[in-house]
């Protein structure tokens, strides 16, 4: 069996370009042949991008079929743990760029990217991350400029060619240039990329018998988007409800009687509802499914992990089944967790330094992240803003600040305030702001402040602060 292909970090066409004709002889149809990968195999990776859900399944049928061609080895130890099982490719963290694909062939737009999702895997420690990045964020483009990241997607798929070489397909050109952006914007490698479009979503529902979702308040969109670019009167109701494929997508998409924040959060709940209802149903035993999902995924799905390797496959199943669902972190880029620089009507500027804290808040984990604590900067002077400048400086030196803010009341003296047992966070901002143990507090003093939303430390400036 050949051995896999080296994992690739999406960062600049040119340069993806050199390497793959330098690993070729100068030739890249031989890799592009590799790459496309059969329905079933494809219908693999979608899932483990958004928790593992049908890997788990085809793992277990094609486990279950494989085993009884195989018999223990006594010259070798058997080594425990699932990570042991898997290809050396897969035992390091990797990230999977998620591109949700509104493929309705606008003549103005074109194909473009719905939803983006950067799926962090940690296959030693069994968890996996989320970060969500709205559409509408504006974003560095390489060799383009400052565009919104929902464009990248169709200008690869425009200039496919022209940008990745003779041969090369829209879909692929489309996905290698949103993953460029998105690893350039994040600062972070991508290393594989699992496109699907809305009918592929809503099959994978519909196979699956729907999904159970708890819709926390009642929705009305009343200019919903259809298929053929017209617009319908959309309500779901507040409640527990099962939803086949249409209902879900929906769901996940509305967004005109709420903001494009909450339509990303919905998203994340869609996804791991999903996984939580094939593991409540026990569908990753039911064989009988695949064939159907092989056949409706179609043309709908995508991928450029190798999966076509038996190892890699057998691999992703053993590491799907050890996801927890309450081990999946889900985070976004929000107004609640990262300042908006600018906005102009739609399009949004993030605070690079906030954008980072996010990344930071993925690569950490479930546990990791809990253990990051939301720091408070708090103006309490009539100088104009020194928050800002000081949230800034704490979050280049890698502390999870907030929005700063104004206090509700001036003070003379400067205080760093911990309301949630956070001491070594506490001892590194007082080194950080060269405070004196005087202005230190271990727990809220009498006459502190409340603390703010989602705020564990709070710095409350006063006239006695040196910048």
């Amino acid at each position: 069996m050949s051995p896999l292909p080296p994992r690739r970090s999406y960062r600049t066409a040119r340069e993806r370009v050199a390497a793959r004709r330098a690993a070729l002889g100068g030739s890249t149809s031989r890799r592009r042949q590799r790459r496309s990968c059969t329905p079933v195999v494809l219908v693999a990776l979608l899932i483990l991008a958004v928790g593992g859900l049908i890997i788990s399944m085809v793992g277990n049928w094609a486990s279950a079929t494989l085993r009884t061609f195989e018999q223990d080895d006594p010259r070798y130890p058997t080594t425990a743990g699932a990570v042991a099982h898997l290809p050396a490719s897969l035992r390091e963290p990797f990230n999977v760029l998620l591109i949700g694909l509104d493929s309705r062939d606008s003549p103005e737009d074109g194909v473009r990217s719905d939803t983006l999702m950067l799926v962090h895997v940690h296959p030693a420690e069994g968890w996996a991350g989320m970060l969500s990045i709205p559409r509408d964020s504006m974003v560095q483009m390489p060799n383009l400029g400052l565009r919104k990241i929902n464009t990248a997607y169709t200008y690869g798929y425009n200039n496919a060619t022209s940008l990745y070489g003779a041969g090369t397909s829209p879909a692929a050109g489309g996905g290698a240039f949103a993953a460029e952006t998105v690893a350039a914007f994040l600062d972070l490698s991508v290393d594989y990329i699992a496109q699907v479009d809305f009918e592929g979503f809503k099959h994978i529902i519909d196979t699956l018998g729907g999904v159970t979702i708890d819709v926390e308040r009642p929705i009305l969109d009343p200019a919903y988007p259809t298929p053929d670019y017209g617009y319908e009167r959309l309500y779901i109701p507040a409640g527990l409800q099962v939803m086949d494929g249409a209902a879900a997508l929906r769901f996940a998409r509305t967004r005109h009687s709420t903001s494009d924040f909450d339509r990303t959060a919905r998203q994340q709940q869609v996804l791991r509802a999903i996984l939580h209802d094939v593991r409540s149903r026990d569908l990753l035993s039911q064989a009988n499914l695949l064939p159907e999902l092989v056949r409706s995924l179609e043309g709908s799905v995508r991928t450029t992990m190798p999966l076509s390797d038996i190892d890699t496959l057998r691999g992703l199943a053993a590491l799907a089944q050890q996801l927890d669902p309450a081990a999946i972190l889900t985070l976004s880029l929000n107004p609640n967790d990262v300042r908006i620089v600018a906005e102009e009507g739609s399009n949004i500027y993030w605070d690079p330094n906030g954008v980072a804290a996010q990344v930071a808040r993925l690569l950490a984990g479930p546990q990791g992240s809990s253990a990051l604590a939301r720091i408070q900067v708090l103006n309490a002077t009539d100088m104009h803003g020194l928050a800002g400048r000081v949230s800034s400086r704490l979050s280049a030196q890698g502390f999870s600040v907030n929005n700063p803010a104004d206090a509700p009341m001036r003070s003379a003296q400067t205080r760093l305030i911990d309301y949630s047992g956070h001491p070594e966070t506490l001892r590194r901002l007082a080194t950080t702001l060269n405070l004196n143990p005087g202005q230190v507090y271990t727990s809220p003093p009498p006459d502190a402040p409340p603390a703010p939303y989602q705020s564990d430390i709070v710095l409350l400036i006063g006239a006695d602060f040196q910048e």
